[in-house]
């Protein structure tokens, strides 16, 4: 049976954000008529049902302020969840304090403390690590003394906050277990931090696929980076210098993705002539040459961002103490975009030795 389509496939085929497909079947927003017209009709040709949504509950506190924490404000990724949520806050006359942190623990308790004295009415966080103690406990007495905290993205321990994340997982398992269908076995992965949500589990997702098929996890085909570009950079051409027989990358994150692409392509390399590569996020918002041939995980950025605004409106508006302390958590899927460069090399022999 064939699969149905996502959100952002009917996007893609209609020339829309996701914002704009869920606003067409959700009645949020404004949409104009040719516009949504043109989504229905690519929506019922491709057979997608949108997924339902619980009845919001109007916004009780107009003229909010609420506090956007992100660890890196260069990454399109965040930039599209920061759009996408200020669309909805809009809305509801709610302003926003946005605060970069830059992977930073210790900057980020800084800005926490910043908002906590602007007397904020909100917190949507993407944590810099979900293990460093005093930020939790600083988040834990926020959302403990009645201001909203959600998560985005990312987590931290102990703490049961209501959040919005993707499938990392899923997504990483799903594209090395393409890369392997395509007959890669030496595939080396760039990781990003595991001290963060989405870097250990596209690291276990990567792990799992091989182990899946028999392959052997080879610790010298695993690259930890910090999720920015000098570290893909840095790490593609180490491994490419050091492991010459590595037939396929899988990058973590796009940021990092950026990096190894230049790498690849400082010493000499095509790709997928002499080696595959499939990056985690979307390479459209960067100027790179060779984007639009790169095969890609595209992560659900506007679904995300709309879907933390929403949780931060109810919080806003709970007004029973139950409901304010009640965690809820939405996961939305990853969609896997195939161009041709996940192929096996075809300047490369499929029959190694073993060294």
């Amino acid at each position: 049976m064939k699969k149905a389509p996502s959100i952002t496939e009917i996007a893609k085929l209609a020339g829309v954000s996701a914002t704009t497909v869920s606003r067409v079947f959700h009645g949020e927003g404004y949409v104009n008529r040719e516009t949504c017209e043109a989504v229905l009709r690519v929506a019922r040709e491709n057979g997608y049902k949108p997924r339902p949504y619980r009845k919001r509950i109007p916004v009780a506190a107009h003229d909010a302020l609420v506090g956007i924490v992100v660890p890196d404000i260069e990454n399109a990724f965040f930039q599209q969840i920061i759009r996408a949520m200020i669309d909805v806050f809009d809305q509801h006359d709610i302003e926003t304090v946005i605060c970069d942190i830059n992977e930073n623990p210790a900057k980020e308790i800084r800005s926490l403390s910043l908002l906590k004295q602007l007397n904020i009415n909100g917190i949507i966080i993407a944590p810099a690590s979900e293990n460093a103690e005093y930020n939790c406990d600083f988040l834990k007495e926020l959302h403990e003394k009645g201001t909203p905290v959600i998560m985005l993205d990312r987590d931290v321990k102990g703490i049961g906050l209501s959040g919005v994340f993707q499938n990392s997982y899923d997504g990483a398992f799903n594209a090395v277990n393409t890369l392997i269908q395509r007959g890669h076995e030496r595939i080396a992965i760039v990781g990003g931090p595991i001290t963060s949500k989405p870097g250990l589990d596209r690291m276990v997702g990567y792990m799992d696929a091989l182990k899946a098929h028999d392959i052997a996890v080879r610790q010298e085909y695993i690259l930890y980076g910090d999720f920015k570009v000098k570290s893909g950079y840095d790490l593609t051409q180490q491994l490419l210098e050091q492991h010459p027989k590595v037939t396929a990358v899988f990058s973590a994150n796009n940021l990092m993705s950026v990096g190894a692409l230049r790498a690849i392509r400082d010493r000499g390399m095509k790709i997928p002539d002499d080696i595959a590569f499939l990056s985690y996020g979307s390479l459209d918002p960067y100027d790179l040459n060779p984007s639009s041939n790169i095969s890609e995980l595209v992560e659900p950025t506007e679904l995300m961002g709309y879907e933390s605004a929403h949780l931060m409106l109810e919080k806003l508006s709970a007004r029973k103490k139950k409901d304010f302390h009640v965690a809820k958590r939405v996961s939305f899927d990853t969609t896997l975009v195939l161009r041709g460069s996940e192929a096996f090399p075809t300047n490369r022999c499929k029959a190694f030795d073993p060294a």
